[in-house]
């Protein structure tokens, strides 16, 4: 009887396995395939690129996993990553819960849609937020105008809390654009956004959570899968977004549009009468969501690892004091002329920015047809998670990946260099919306902060770690810095 029960049980799961997780035929190498969850056990929730690189060795460019019935490919080498963010077929976004959670279960906004919907959308975001001074000096002058108020608050104080601290000020310069207004760095309201907004981050994955494997647990185990954590993080940034919406509607005039807002609501209303239009007020919600929380985690995040760096290696610091002094001088603040005479200042951003990059892990890509790579055949509909770090960290390409060292981005005569592997952003159609912003932000503030400051560890605080945290972007782990004004105001 015991034995005739096992062999059932034997009988039932190859079965399950069979119906569940059949791997396409040429399907790339990788992970066990269990029954139902596929992969997902051997799949890490937590610094999936340096799992990458291990899986790299193992298996090679590629790698096949079955995440529950969905397919995905995990591309862990260069040259198959550069393929995979350039060639049109890869260009899509996933069809899974996790990332539509936070889009109404529909293609919205200009981050996680994709096809004519996603062209329509970037072409107009873009074009709008540069019409009220995205990338151009206005953009300078709302980013000056926070620099003031950090520059202020930090003459005030000897100590203070560098992680998250500059998620406000990322916030407002975008926030300017989106609906012309700027909060102030007392905002509770702010204050409770940004804490939803960074745990989000930190707990999302990038292969997403075991609520995309078996959906049905959403429902029978909300709390313990996460899910309903996370539901309640998007639920009060879109209530906010909403209240925001509502508020410019109530104000609205077409002949004074004030911001990116007023002029969707105007598109809006020109497209009522369109079956087919693409704008509708949860895509302006969406499209508000993707733009405040690219500013509040990933710019804030690249500030503050900035400064970790400059405390991490003082010379490094005082090099960049010196040649501020030599090019700026202390009656002004830097500006973004100076950029072609602060050339180091570049190399140190740069190199920030590899070891650190906004995400080691490029958003997940879906294939919108049937398509080979590396040799193997890649179904329609396969999710492409592909490694940005493996580009960032390359020992042949760069010497000596895990040190710090700008000196790497300067030619003989002290001029940047551009490297091409240099793809914090990303590259092709996919590139990042908001790079110039980024850049821009990075590096006015950081510039203006050397100039005015010293940064030092505390009296009695070991040395901050480089490990980043856990999460979809990176983050640096809680670290303090001691403030040390170089000049009287």
């Amino acid at each position: 009887m015991l034995l005739l029960t096992v062999a059932l049980g034997c009988v039932v799961l190859y079965l399950l396995y069979a119906l569940f997780n059949i791997r396409p035929n040429n399907f790339p190498p990788g992970p066990p395939c269990l029954p139902i969850i596929g992969s997902f056990p051997f799949v890490p929730s937590t610094y999936l690129h340096f799992h990458m690189e291990k899986w790299a060795k193992r298996y090679g460019p590629v790698v096949g996993l079955m995440l529950g019935k969905q397919p995905v490919i995990i591309v862990c080498k260069p040259k198959q990553v550069l393929e995979v963010l350039q060639r049109d077929e890869f260009q899509a976004r996933p069809e899974n819960a996790n990332f539509r959670l936070d889009t109404f279960n529909r293609k919205l906004g200009v981050f996680f849609s994709d096809g004519a919907f996603w062209v329509e959308q970037r072409r107009f975001t873009l074009r709008h937020l540069r019409d009220f001074g995205f990338g151009k000096s206005k953009m300078e002058s709302l980013i000056c105008d926070e620099i003031e108020d950090v520059v202020r608050e930090l003459r005030d104080c000897h100590e203070f809390q560098v992680s998250r601290y500059f998620g406000l000020s990322s916030v407002n310069v975008i926030w300017a654009l989106l609906a012309g207004s700027r909060f102030s760095r007392d905002d509770a309201r702010l204050q409770a956004l940004l804490d939803s907004l960074m745990r989000l981050f930190r707990s999302g994955s990038q292969t997403g959570s075991i609520v995309n494997v078996i959906p049905v647990l959403k429902l029978i185990a909300p709390r313990i899968t996460g899910h309903s954590e996370q539901v309640e993080h998007i639920t009060k940034l879109q209530t906010f977004f909403r209240g925001v919406i509502q508020e410019h509607r109530e104000t609205y005039s077409e002949n004074n549009l004030r911001d990116f807002i007023d002029v969707y609501l105007q598109e809006m209303k020109a497209q009522s009468n369109n079956q087919h239009s693409t704008f509708s007020e949860e895509g302006l919600i969406v499209t508000c969501f993707d733009l405040f929380g690219a500013g509040a985690e990933s710019i804030s995040n690249l500030l503050s690892f900035s400064l970790l760096y400059s405390i991490l290696y003082p010379q490094v610091q005082h090099k960049v004091q010196h040649l501020l002094d030599s090019v700026v001088g202390r009656d002004r603040r830097p500006c973004l002329q100076d950029r072609p005479r602060l050339q180091y200042v570049e190399a140190v951003l740069a190199e920030v920015m590899r070891l650190n990059t906004v995400a080691p892990v490029a958003p997940a890509h879906r294939v919108t047809e049937d398509t080979t790579l590396a040799g193997y055949n890649i179904p329609k509909d396969t999710t492409m998670i592909a490694s940005l770090w493996c580009l960032l960290s390359n020992e042949e390409h760069w010497g000596d990946p895990q040190n710090f060292r700008p000196e790497r981005f300067l030619d003989d005569e002290g001029n940047f260099v551009k490297d091409d592997w240099m793809i914090s952003f990303g590259t092709g159609r996919r590139t990042c919306l908001g790079e110039v912003m980024a850049r821009n932000l990075l590096f006015l503030f950081y510039t203006t902060l050397l100039q005015q400051f010293t940064f030092t560890i505390p009296h009695g605080h070991k040395k901050p770690a480089t490990l980043c945290l856990p999460g979809i972007t990176t983050a640096p782990q809680p670290f303090r810095a001691t403030v040390t004004p170089r000049f009287l105001p």
